[in-house]
Order: C-alpha cells, then sequence, then structure tokens
C-alpha cells in the first residue's frame, strides 16, 4: 500500500502502517477532507491482507489539537458534512479489524484525546498533555465523548471538560488512558515495535475477537455472550483449518 495523501499519508514499516497526521502548522488539526482522507486510508488498510497493524501518530510537534471547520462553509449544509466527516474517521478506527497504536507525539487535545482513546494502546511522550478544553471555547467535546466517556471516571471526565485542565504524561499513565510514557524521540519507534507484536498473531483471529469488542460494547449480557460464542465457534474452525498446535 503506497497511498500518499496531502493532510494524511501512510508509510510501511515492514508489516506496520504508519499514519501520520500531516497538518503541523495547524497542530494537525482534522478538517473535512483530512478526516475523509484518514477514513480512506484505514479502509484501505483493513482489506491489504501485507498490513498487519496501524500506528497513528502526528508531524512535528503536536499529535492532534482537535477539529478544523473554520474554512468548511457556514452552511448547515457543511456543518452536517464536517460532522459526518469526523464520525465517520472515527468509525473506522473501530472497524479497522487490525491492532491501532497511537504514538503520541505530542499534545493530544479535543478530537486529538479522542483519537488516542480510539486506538487499541498508546505511547506518550513523557512532553505532551491530553485534555477537552472546548467549552472554554464556546463549545463541548461532542464527538469525543461518546469514544472518551467510557475510559475516564465521571468525575475526571467532567473536572477535565470544565476546567479546561490539561492533564500529563504521568497522570494519563496512572489512568490507563495510555499504556507507556516514554522520551519523546523513542514514541515512533516504541508505538512500531508494539505494533509489530501485535501484527505477529493471526490476522482472522485477531479480527475476530477486536469486531466482538465494540460489537458487544453495548450489548446486553446475554447478547455478549451469544456473539462471543459465534466468534470462538468460527475462531476454532479457522484454528484446526489451519492445522494450529493444540492449545495447552
Amino acid at each position: 500500500m503506497t497511498a500518499k495523501a496531502q493532510a494524511a499519508g501512510i508509510d510501511l514499516r515492514g508489516r506496520v502502517a504508519v499514519l501520520t497526521l500531516r497538518r503541523p502548522a495547524s497542530g494537525n488539526r482534522i478538517t473535512t477532507r483530512m478526516a475523509k482522507e484518514i477514513t480512506a486510508l484505514l479502509e484501505s488498510a483493513r482489506d491489504d491482507p501485507g498490513i498487519g497493524a496501524c500506528v497513528v501518530t502526528g508531524q512535528g510537534e503536536a499529535f492532534c489539537l482537535g477539529g478544523d471547520f473554520h474554512g468548511e462553509g457556514a452552511t448547515a449544509a457543511s456543518r452536517a458534512t464536517y460532522s459526518d466527516a469526523l464520525t465517520a474517521m472515527d468509525w473506522a478506527m473501530c472497524s479497522l479489524g487490525k491492532p491501532l497504536v497511537a504514538a503520541v507525539n505530542g499534545n493530544a487535545h479535543a478530537g486529538g484525546f479522542g483519537l488516542v482513546v480510539a486506538c487499541d494502546i498508546a505511547v506518550m511522550s513523557k512532553d505532551a498533555t491530553l485534555g477537552l478544553p472546548e467549552a472554554a471555547r464556546g463549545l463541548f467535546p461532542f464527538i469525543a465523548t461518546a469514544i472518551v466517556r467510557d475510559a475516564l471516571p465521571k468525575k475526571v471526565f467532567f473536572d477535565i471538560v470544565y476546567n479546561a485542565r490539561l492533564m500529563d504524561a504521568q497522570e494519563a499513565l496512572s489512568l490507563r488512558l495510555v499504556n507507556e510514557v516514554v522520551a519523546p524521540g523513542s514514541v515512533l519507534e516504541t508505538a512500531i515495535a508494539a505494533a509489530e507484536k501485535a501484527s505477529s498473531y493471526d490476522p482472522a483471529i485477531v479480527r475476530l475477537g477486536r469486531d466482538l469488542y465494540y460489537d458487544t460494547r453495548n450489548a446486553t449480557p446475554e447478547q455478549a455472550f451469544e456473539r462471543a460464542r459465534s466468534a470462538l465457534a468460527r475462531a476454532l474452525e479457522a484454528y484446526v483449518a489451519a492445522g494450529s498446535k493444540r492449545l495447552d
């Protein structure tokens, strides 16, 4: 896969696709066009057998400082298009079917915070911060709320929203919003190493399991068990067909 885009592009590192947000002058804020590019890249990566995992990172000093709707137009249609594009991008991350790692090279605020949480695991620079400062700017983290709310205790969520408070890397680690905090120059390589490890497993089994995770998040216990039973049956069929070694 060699597709390039103006504001977002993918570079292959073995079986790991590194998706880089490429609007450093604007803090990698996401426009409608950029969201559509990211969605297309993720959908292409999902169907590419040569890609085992993806890493998302930002170019320059920031990871992503949120959305950028300036210049998108003042009509209701343009605002709806913008919202739809961001939602589709976030869903493409959920439905990737492959391990997705955030390489948080710099600050991740607003929608950028949502991108970090939407990834399966995250490696964060010790100098970076996370935050949801939209309320202080006259908005609210509407789309990010749908992603972040399950990752944060209620009191912490509203604390950082109402106070526009930025949390440092150590607090993010203590809240399990990220998995590892490293020096700024080590973020990308550490994230790629994590993605390589995750991509070493059977891709069909990982896809079944990852899709099951998202499919059962809002299911009743009965629905969750039924979907898990179905996924296990398919996984065991594939396991036996592949002649895998007996489970210990």
